[in-house]
């Protein structure tokens, strides 16, 4: 089986990482794949950028954060629980811009969260590696660079449970090793290169359109 992950839920259709997009994802998806990140008042908010009108998320409180984005239902961006979501989920956590206490803080707030089928990743190798053992679910580290890639080379013969989240043209690189079944890529949005991908075995691929590409996959 592989798999589709519905990149921040159904972005051409409803706003990113909204927590009604990413329900609506699951009508053609596998798992979808959500940022989160923490505010200054401790909360779990999905959100892809580090900023929002060039104030960080992690400097600002809840009620700025709803005002800044324009919702008005918090329940739309805040991760208060995982019953919010009604399927498997990617959560990739944020950590650029946070200090060491404010990682922990955003690791064990999402440890209450996680359910068994689920992912974590995070572009955050060292945080990934200090929680793996409290995870109840799947982890995975994020590549987007050749020094990456050849670092996790050598992560992988020590670690047979961790997933690699790569981007797609690190996926030809001829220096790519790692193993298919372990392997998700990000963020492809072409239909002959989705089912390029299916055919040579990954375990997932990462789209903007789940609504279309589940149409391609046999």
């Amino acid at each position: 089986m592989h798999y589709i992950f519905g990149h921040r839920g159904l972005p051409k259709i409803y706003r990113e990482n909204s927590i009604e997009g990413l329900n609506k994802a699951f009508e053609y998806c596998d798992f979808v794949e959500t940022d989160v990140r923490i505010t200054l008042d401790n909360y779990l908010v999905l959100q892809h950028d580090p900023d929002i009108n060039g104030k960080l998320v992690k400097d600002m409180f809840l009620e700025e954060v709803m005002e800044a984005i324009g919702v008005i239902d918090e329940e739309d961006i805040v991760l208060h629980s995982r019953d919010q979501l009604l399927g498997r989920v990617n959560f990739e956590i944020k950590t650029s811009s946070l200090d060491a206490a404010q990682i922990d803080i955003v690791f064990q707030k999402m440890l209450s969260i996680l359910k068994p089928g689920d992912f974590v990743s995070s572009f955050d190798g060292k945080a990934i590696n200090s929680f793996k053992n409290l995870f109840p679910c799947h982890y995975g580290i994020i590549l987007d660079n050749e020094e990456a890639l050849f670092q996790a080379k050598a992560v992988s013969n020590h670690d047979a449970e961790l997933f690699f989240m790569i981007e797609k043209s690190l996926f030809d690189a001829r220096i790519f090793e790692l193993p298919l079944d372990r392997t998700a890529v990000w963020t492809v949005n072409d239909e002959k290169e989705f089912e390029r991908l299916i055919e040579i075995g990954v375990f997932g691929v990462i789209t903007d359109i789940p609504d279309t590409m589940h149409i391609y996959r046999k």
